[in-house]
């Protein structure tokens, strides 16, 4: 079987970006209001809807 490498790259991109998303997420919940609680919103529920997206594939 011919498999392909896969570099730390690779394998950390996507959780990586999640994770900033929900640091920005968080961290905008905290210190602003308005507009800043929307991108709250926004940068939580990306990684909530990757999650969810990913569940129902698996099953």
């Amino acid at each position: 079987m011919n498999r392909l490498r896969q570099t730390a790259e690779d394998i950390f991109r996507w959780p990586l970006w999640l994770g900033v998303l929900t640091v920005v997420g968080l961290a905008s919940a905290l210190f602003g209001d308005d507009g800043w609680d929307a991108l709250s919103w926004v940068a939580l529920a990306i990684p909530l809807g990757v999650l969810g997206w990913k569940t129902s594939r698996a099953a």
